[in-house]
């Protein structure tokens, strides 16, 4: 017994379309993260990080199997497609003697799927998904007398603008995931390691903030979103979709919405970082953070307004690009000799490398259906070998990423764009249709051709990139359709 109590815990908290940038650790000038920002100094940031399939549902699916968007059978939202098979984290874990409790957002199927884990708080923004399904965060509200004011903010759960939060901060989803996580550290059995995961449902849309937070910022002018020259003659058609479904062109030039939605952002995100401070400290009053591993990252981004695009599912900075916090527990980075935080700005790490990493920490074997790779020898070097590129597929839209550079290719109209993230961090400069980076543009797009032939992916053909209509004919009935981005949303 005595060899299990000194096996590491894992706390692997995850937060819903916070894109990497809105850290004050990742260069954000307003945004105030000083509890995240502490856990990438005591540990390892990796700044290079994306989702390879950036939209809620294949996101998690990938984090939890270690699997790629092919695998999982699953490249955009598919909120009752059933849960891949296979080995899962949680499952993992919890057969390798750890207690395992997750509090938050899981979007499986069905809802109650508990993938593993043995205990589940669950909190899935007020979905309906085939019977009338109340989770444990509408029960407690109930419980509460504040049911009838979990929506009386009006706005949809991918709708853009700000409302204020009608609810009292402690009945916010974002305080009671971390109280649901902190009542397990307070109540779990310690003869026994733990795995614990926290999923806040924040910052995504409904940008509802308490008045609390939004306070910090509303006297503040937000930075504003940047716009490449490249959007006057290749706007892709899934950001012209985005525009059309989220009623862009309605109030574009509206002096408020733009800076209310950011500044409602930037609030949901200190409130997330200040409910993980007060997490920190319960695993400190119960002696617990010194043997407790700490992984900190989002399903994915947020284009916010950057380049007209909104909202995920490109691979464009905003949409893509997660925060990606590593933080070893003291006893192993006292043996390791490991160096406190570190900037990694060379490692494409992305959501399936989590489940590897994890295992390997905790000494657990790597299932072979793992595809993502540990990323521990990373952590004490560097320079240690890791995927030369990484791939990554959302819907019709592809991209492949050697840590530096970015290419991506939109699959229904065919525009290519290349990046050097390092020089121009938000994708301004398209160096796609620059002579001098001809050679590379090409060497790119054969790695990309390489890897969907492999994948039997329809859009090669002959040892060609092929464009198959997509956003295109989605572009025919978008601005005329019927449907409400309100409550009940899938």
């Amino acid at each position: 017994m005595e060899k299990s109590i000194e096996k590491n815990n894992v706390v692997l908290i995850c937060c819903d379309q916070l894109r990497a940038d809105w850290l004050g650790c990742n260069g954000h000038p307003v945004v105030m993260t000083p509890q995240i920002d502490q856990l990438a100094q005591e540990g390892i940031n990796f700044q290079s990080a994306f989702s390879e399939c950036p939209a809620c549902v294949p996101a998690r699916r990938i984090l939890m199997t270690g699997k790629g968007s092919y695998s999982i059978k699953m490249n955009k939202n598919r909120a009752t497609q059933p849960f891949a098979e296979g080995p899962k984290i949680a499952e993992v874990m919890t057969q390798s003697g750890y207690q395992t409790f997750a509090a938050g957002k899981l979007h499986t199927c069905p809802p109650r799927n508990r993938i593993g884990f043995e205990e589940v708080q669950l909190n899935e923004e007020g979905r309906k998904i085939h019977e009338c399904f109340k989770d444990d965060y509408e029960a407690f509200l109930a419980d509460n007398g504040y049911s009838h004011l979990a929506y009386t903010h009006g706005m949809g759960n991918n709708e853009y603008g700000m409302r204020i939060n009608p609810l009292p901060e402690p009945f916010t989803t974002t305080h009671w995931t971390a109280q649901k996580a902190m009542e397990f550290i307070e109540r779990r059995d310690p003869t026994r390691p733990f795995f614990l995961h926290i999923s806040f449902d924040k910052p995504h849309p409904s940008i509802a903030p308490t008045q609390e937070y939004f306070n910090l910022y509303k006297d503040i002018e937000m930075p504003r979103p940047v716009e490449g020259d490249w959007t006057k003659h290749k706007l892709p058609s899934h950001t012209r979709y985005q525009q059309l479904k989220n009623n862009y062109d309605m109030w574009k030039g509206h002096p408020l919405v733009i800076q209310q939605s950011l500044k409602g952002y930037a609030a949901m995100i200190t409130h997330i970082d200040s409910m993980i401070g007060v997490f920190l400290g319960t695993l400190r009053e119960n002696g617990l953070l010194d043997n407790t591993m700490i992984i900190f990252t989002s399903d994915h981004g947020d284009n916010l307004f950057d380049h007209g695009g909104l909202a995920k599912v490109d691979f464009f900075k905003g949409s893509c690009s997660i925060p990606y916090i590593i933080c070893p527990p003291k006893k192993w980075v006292t043996e390791n000799g490991f160096i406190l935080g570190q900037l990694n700005k060379k490692t494409s790490a992305s959501l399936m490398d989590i489940m590897p990493t994890v295992l390997e920490m905790c000494g657990i074997s790597i299932p072979d259906s793992v595809e993502g790779q540990s990323l521990v020898p990373v952590l004490l070097d560097e320079n240690a070998n890791f995927r030369e590129k990484s791939f990554g597929n959302c819907s019709v839209l592809y991209t492949v990423m050697d840590g530096r550079f970015k290419y991506i290719w939109a699959g229904d109209d065919g525009y290519e764009f290349l990046f050097d993230t390092h020089v121009d961090p938000r994708d301004c400069d398209d160096l796609a249709e620059k002579e001098e980076y001809k050679d590379m543009l090409i060497t790119f797009r054969k790695d990309l051709i390489n890897w969907l032939e492999v994948n039997d992916d329809p859009h090669v053909e002959d040892g060609k990139l092929k464009t198959i209509p997509y956003y295109k004919e989605l572009l025919k009935t978008a601005s005329s359709r019927t449907s409400w981005n309100n409550r009940g949303r899938h």
